[in-house]
């Protein structure tokens, strides 16, 4: 059963690699500096293997009719979207009832495959052992699983085995991987062997896992790149003795003749094309890119996002005669000190630019080891600027501005803000207190959440009597304002449109997308967003790039992966970031609301 992260699949049409690459834990494999030459394997997009595998759907066997309406209520949320946090919120509610332990275990194997997708290790972690154990306190009371608890465990067996790679125990990761393991080890498992054995520091071992990996995702595509470059940290200072011992274990492999090549040896005939490329690179070419991705630490989610946008920037940018390209990779981390050494790595690795980092403390410190450079070195990060840093995102500051603009068009005096009680939540909400008065709003009520809720019912209920009159301002991830829109919805409000008169409600949107917006969100309709970035039509070329590897469209991080990787490559000096706009989602699209504002068009001409 794979747990590929969804966005890395093959460019043919479905949803994009992320699913199918090795497992979310592609979010963090690159977590030290590496060079890579990109362009040349920039043809396709990922797979989990030859074929391809699809994540086939939980099934709990005979449900009791007393708990159907939970579990129907947790397949509806699993089948719009697996990863969304509606799925732990309806498993929670299931889990509440105390149900029988088939529906515990398809609970906790949905609850662990959402946060599984979304970075969060520590929860799938938590969810599969909370599985586990109940498995476990059954065997002991020398109950006999049925065939589909039996199943339940086996998954959620595996599941805590690529969590556990990423965030606990690396050696108790590889127990359970070969717990997990039934005949040959699927892209997923070999990633969690490779990351697992990475953080054991044997290297040696992860070398191959790499290589391994490598052998099963398709030529071309961005797990390619990232298996390639993750094995290549690895060998880093190994000698021959070491590769050739690590190769016997997989003799008559690829993956062992590509760590033969890398001892010396001569790539034999009929060879997959990688293997040659195992020999020592060539520090030739043209100045390389350093890229600062946050592959661990808080900031993981966007990993896998923004590791395939780089490589479509790459590729549209450098054209046929980038091939030879390198770029260096190097995991940001979860901490400003992390950060500061990635960045070091890079410039030693022989980086003239940096594309990131992105959190305000981990820019900060990529930007003091780039001053230190004495010029040598310039800095974009894939959002807002600061400081001397070249930023390529409008701040939340000005899309408050923007959006208090058009709560200002709609005539509106009264105002309601919901927002996470977190950082940037308060940072929204100052932002939009500064600019909602000079709009004409005279009443401005302001409610915290904790940045985790998944249900707002109780949170609605101090001004569910005045919502039908007020400006509704969401500044949060656009999942969680669907969320809040949904329950809006349930209470009898009337959400504004072109042709339907209602409550304006608006958002800075974070993480929005065209697949976010699209079939099953139409409860979004209406909404307007000032997201942080989007598509433009001088950018098409990178859209189609994306789109081929990634199965859908980009989303708001890629663009601003883009954009900074277009403006290192120009070598520009440091240019204002693009204004905000105020978008409104339509038809599962978004379309501009001010003639300023120019998008490509939705639909594209034949075979583009």
């Amino acid at each position: 059963m794979s747990r590929l992260p969804a966005r890395l699949r093959p460019g043919a049409p479905g949803p994009g690699p992320h699913k199918l690459l090795g497992g979310p834990l592609g979010r963090a494999l690159l977590h030290t500096a590496v060079v890579v030459a990109v362009l040349g394997a920039c043809r396709g997009s990922q797979a989990v293997g030859p074929a391809g595998q699809a994540t086939r759907a939980v099934d709990p066997g005979r449900v009791d009719p007393a708990f159907q309406g939970e579990w129907d209520a947790v397949q509806a949320a699993h089948e719009k979207d697996p990863s969304g946090p509606a799925v732990v919120e309806a498993a929670d509610r299931l889990l509440a009832r105390d149900p029988p332990l088939n529906l515990r275990l398809a609970a906790q194997q949905l609850k662990a495959n959402a946060n599984l997708e979304r970075g969060d290790y520590a929860a799938a972690l938590a969810s599969a052992r909370a599985g586990l154990d109940d498995v476990s306190k059954a065997r002991a009371q020398g109950i006999d699983l049925a065939p589909a608890e039996r199943e339940l465990a086996e998954d959620l067996g595996r599941t805590r085995a690529l969590a556990e790679a990423e965030v606990g125990d690396p050696q108790a990761a590889l127990q359970a991987i070969s717990a997990a393991t039934k005949g040959d080890r699927g892209p997923d498992l070999l990633a969690a062997t490779a990351r697992a054995r990475e953080r054991l520091g044997d290297r040696a071992g992860a070398t191959l896992a790499y290589a391994q990996w490598r052998e099963l995702v398709p030529d071309g595509s961005a797990a390619a790149a990232l298996a390639e470059a993750r094995m290549r940290e690895q060998w880093r200072g190994l000698d021959a003795t070491a590769l050739e011992e690590a190769a016997r274990k997989a003799a008559g492999t690829a993956a062992a003749q590509c760590l033969l090549v890398r001892a010396g040896r001569s790539a034999p005939a009929g060879a997959p094309a990688w293997v040659s490329g195992c020999q020592v690179a060539s520090t030739g070419g043209p100045p390389r890119i350093g890229l600062l991705l946050p592959r661990s630490g808080k900031f993981a989610g966007l990993a896998d996002v923004q590791l395939a946008a780089a490589t479509a920037a790459v590729r549209v940018l450098a054209g046929p005669a980038g091939s030879n390209l390198q770029v260096a990779w190097e995991d940001a981390g979860s901490s400003p000190a992390e950060a500061k050494q990635a960045a070091a790595a890079l410039l030693a690795s022989g980086a003239s630019v940096l594309v990131g980092p992105v959190g305000p403390g981990n820019v900060e410190a990529a930007a003091e080891v780039a001053a230190a450079s004495g010029g040598r070195v310039r800095l974009v990060v894939p959002g807002e600027g600061a400081g001397q840093v070249s930023g390529v995102a409008p701040t939340i500051e000005a899309r408050a501005a923007a959006l208090a603009q058009a709560v200002g068009r709609a005539n509106r005096t009264t105002a309601v803000i919901l927002a996470p009680d977190n950082a940037y939540g308060k940072r929204a909400v100052a932002a939009f207190e500064k600019s909602l008065p000079k709009m004409g709003v005279k009443s401005l009520k302001t409610i915290y959440y904790p940045a985790n809720t998944t249900s707002f019912s109780k949170v609605l209920e101090p001004v569910r009597s005045s919502l039908k009159t007020a400006a509704v301002l969401i500044p949060d991830q656009l999942g969680r304002v669907e969320l809040v829109v949904r329950q809006m919805v349930r209470d009898g409000v009337v959400i504004d449109r072109p042709k339907q008169p209602g409550v304006p409600v608006l958002s800075t949107a974070e993480g929005c997308s065209p697949a976010a917006i699209g079939p099953g969100h139409e409860v979004l309709e209406g909404v307007l967003v000032a997201p942080v970035g989007w598509e433009t039509p001088e950018a098409a070329e990178f859209t189609e790039a994306y789109t081929a590897m990634e199965g859908e469209a980009p989303p708001d991080q890629a663009w601003l992966v883009y954009r900074a990787v277009a403006q290192a490559w120009a070598g520009a000096e440091a240019a204002p970031p693009p204004a905000a706009a105020v978008l409104r989602v339509e038809s599962g699209r978004f379309v501009a609301t001010e003639s300023a504002v120019s998008l490509t068009p939705a639909e594209r001409p034949q075979g583009r």
